[in-house]
């Protein structure tokens, strides 16, 4: 078997190209089985109808004192711990007769939109509700209670809400996540309340819209802020939800008086500080030799950090964007040392098992350094990269080796950092690679800190390397996941104790490990012929060695001598993207089992499945998070001819929720199940073929203006990477494969063809 695409100063084995699966999935109605009378909790029913009256009753008085929104308010619907799964919803209860909405998923339960004057009307209710549906409901709801100042603190105090915030000489800098309504007179009155407390100067004026400006008199190039009161901060997000009903935005609040009348105004969901961002912090040492200049075929990796000024590098630079600040102010150390890994980390390196390939680089520099005046403004940093984004179409892949100094003090939510980045990704098909982070003296549990809960990204953790320069366990400085909502992260893992411009002791951190992982996504999107954030993703997760997730290394390492979009010896792997519409059950049929896979008429090998789903997600940024899912299985018949599943259990959607999130990750967008069916001498199986099965589930579509059935939520992206391992020895098996799918399979790799010997 041949060939693959000519890697640049490629010293790697030419091997077999990972295989595009042609085939078409046929989609197929699923058996839904309604809920009877069984799903009532009638031990608890008659207690419940009480408890939420008189819940409702309360807060009807209460409504009486405070101030209300266009007449609404919002109630936190809290469920029982058996009753979280979205077939437990309570729809059928809280619905528009009574005045009500649902607006947005929170912990433990739901965000409710209601008019004041029905409370005690759906407090009765609750009282004599005869329907089935209601009492399934009335059941399953543990409490009522007003979304109240309390709520928006999230257990934390305003002096330690206030003393986590990084600061300046105005104040101190807050995300104001805007409460949401989808009453347009609701919206109203919120916007005029945000207007007002910035007339008072509870909210200082702030900018982060930018535009571009070379008229400076060091000649630099700079983003900067454009001061105008049109476009300050608030504005700018007033306009945004006016129209959509949520939004959120940077401020800064001049003191804590200050942040307590903003809280009782009502007007925001969340109110979060905003911690320095930070990177780790090196030594300085000398430059080393120059590398040898680009010959401009080396792909491209946006390196977001402070900046580059080692000249031995600049003939490595691709394009410098405009700067955020002032050259004095940016980390240009740090940058410097990212850039020297990203351009060829293995160089520096090669006492380790890396891979021999080099990079180019696109140079944004939004890094400052550690210790500095200014307060970070994470809304302008957003701006600022979805400038660069638009102005350097060409790097697909950007190394971001910076985080936030603490984690989110809330777990189940997710950053403004980290949502946002992965909007961004989103909109522009992007791959982010994001350090977990490194620990501190003040994070005690080392929970990774943002933007690594940006789901869209890959996030990398540190791991140390043994005698022979290969991976070994946990480096004792990166921070761990999971992140919010089950997110497994990170996502893999590199070394992170590295040599690298500077000279001097090798250096340490979750920074370090990020740029090997940046380096080796960019050539295996430059290497394939339709290749998508997700489908690389899915590429470097597959080569990655461990069985299960763990919360310090991930996946593991994606790389063990075989480059993702090439197939190891005795090994091929197909893979592909599909378009699923939740509703349906969608079936790859007839994959033909290898005869290298089959020893004494029993299946004999291995096998792995990585699936990546391209998610809807909650613009909350809290609690249910992922509005959609995906669960997957790789299919055989056994030995008395009936399906089982061979790679993925699909216990996802039988098993309790509490546990099947907790123990099987339900609702984490990447799935990946790897099996050694060699063991106990094969496993039995009839028939010839394997088929995967896959489908799309989602919760909480009320956020997209969804009223139907899951299919209006329409298509959903999903990449697939199946591979086949029959050993060292069966190098036979790729073209068995090749042979048998005949026109269902292509190479994946740009030029390069299927060649059989």
């Amino acid at each position: 078997m041949s060939v693959m695409a000519t890697e640049p100063r490629n010293k790697n084995p030419l091997l077999n190209p990972v295989l595009t699966l042609k085939k078409v999935a046929v989609p197929e109605e699923p058996f839904v089985s309604g809920s009877g009378e069984d799903a009532v909790k009638k031990e608890r029913l008659a207690d419940q109808r009480v408890k939420l009256s008189n819940d409702c009753q309360k807060i009807a008085k209460e409504a009486e004192s405070i101030s209300l929104h266009g007449d609404k308010l919002h109630l936190s619907v809290e469920m029982f711990r058996d009753s979280l799964a979205p077939s437990w919803t309570p729809l059928k209860l809280f619905d528009e007769k009574l005045g009500c909405n649902f607006v947005s998923p929170i912990d433990k339960g739901y965000l409710v939109e209601i008019n004041a004057d029905k409370l005690k009307k759906l407090g009765k209710y609750i009282e004599t509700a005869a329907t089935r549906e209601a009492r399934v409901c009335i059941s399953r709801i543990k409490s009522i209670s007003r979304f109240d100042e309390d709520s928006v603190l999230r257990g934390r105090s305003i002096d330690a809400l206030w003393d986590s915030a990084d600061g300046s000489e105005e104040g101190k800098g807050f995300v104001l996540w805007f409460i949401p309504f989808r009453d347009q007179k609701s919206r109203d009155s919120v916007v005029n309340t945000l207007q007002k407390i910035e007339e008072i100067g509870w909210i200082k004026q702030t900018y982060s819209a930018i535009t571009n400006s070379t008229d400076m008199s060091d000649s630099e190039n700079y983003l900067v802020p454009v001061i105008n009161r049109t476009q300050s901060n608030i504005n700018r997000a007033i306009r945004r939800y006016k129209n959509d009903g949520v939004a959120r935005t940077y401020a800064i609040i001049p003191n804590k008086q200050a942040l307590v009348q903003l809280i009782a105004s009502g007007s925001t969901f969340r109110v979060d500080p905003v911690p320095r961002i930070e990177v780790t912090a090196p030594s300085i040492g000398a430059h080393p030799s120059p590398p040898s200049p680009s010959s401009g075929s080396q792909p491209i990796v946006a390196v977001v950090d402070g900046g580059l000024t080692a000249k031995s590098y600049k003939p490595m630079e691709a394009w410098a964007a405009p700067v955020l600040f002032s050259g004095a102010a940016a980390d240009t150390v740090h940058g410097n040392r990212v850039s020297s890994l990203v351009v060829h980390g293995h160089a520096w390196n090669n006492q380790l098992h890396l891979p021999q390939i080099d990079c180019r680089l696109g140079t944004v520099t939004a890094v400052a350094k550690a210790g500095g005046n200014g307060a970070t403004n994470p809304e302008m940093l957003i701006n600022y990269l979805r400038k660069v984004a638009q102005n350097y179409p060409d790097a697909k892949v950007w190394n971001l080796s910076f985080n936030q100094i603490s984690p989110e003090p809330d777990l189940s939510s997710v950053s403004f950092l980290g949502h946002e980045l992965s909007l961004l990704a989103r909109e522009f098909d992007l791959i982010f690679v994001i350090s977990i982070g490194n620990r501190r003296i003040d994070n005690p549990t080392h929970q990774l800190c943002p933007p690594a809960d940006s789901e869209a990204a890959i996030v990398v953790g540190g791991r140390q390397y043994d005698s022979d320069g290969k991976p070994a366990g946990p480096c004792n400085v990166s921070l761990l996941g999971p992140g919010p909502d089950g997110m497994l992260k990170p996502d893999l893992s590199w070394f992170s104790t590295l040599n690298m411009i500077g000279g001097g002791q090798p250096q340490c951190g979750s920074s370090y490990a990020a740029p090997l992982v940046s380096s080796l996504a960019a050539h295996t999107y430059a290497n394939l012929k339709n290749p998508s954030p997700d489908l690389v993703k899915a590429l470097l997760i597959d080569k990655a060695e461990s069985e299960r997730h763990d919360r310090a290394i991930g996946w593991g390492t994606p790389y063990s001598g075989t480059l993702p979009w090439t197939c190891a010896p005795g090994t091929v792997t197909l893979a592909w993207t599909a378009n699923l519409t939740p509703g349906f059950v969608y079936f790859w049929n007839d994959i033909p089992i290898p005869p290298e896979l089959i020893k004494d008429g029993k299946l004999f090998g291995k096998s792995r499945l990585t699936v990546v789903l391209k998610p809807k997600v909650s613009d909350s940024g809290g609690s249910n998070y992922f509005a959609t899912r995906i669960q997957a299985a790789l299919q055989y018949f056994d030995a008395n001819g009936k399906s089982s599943n061979l790679l993925g259990s699909m216990k996802e959607n039988t098993t309790e929720e509490n546990e099947a999130r907790s123990e099987l990750a339900k609702w984490h967008p990447v799935r990946r199940h790897m099996k050694d069916f060699s063991k106990r001498n094969g496993l039995g199986f009839s028939g010839n073929s394997l088929k995967l099965r896959a489908q799309i589930f989602s919760r909480d579509r009320y956020q997209f203006d969804v009223s139907g059935t899951q299919r209006e939520l329409g298509e959903q992206t999903a990449a697939f990477v199946l591979t086949f391992e029959g050993g060292p020895k069966d190098d036979s098996i790729y073209n068995s494969m090749t042979q048998q799918l005949s026109t269902f399979v292509e190479s994946a790799v740009l030029n390069s063809e299927i060649q059989l010997n």
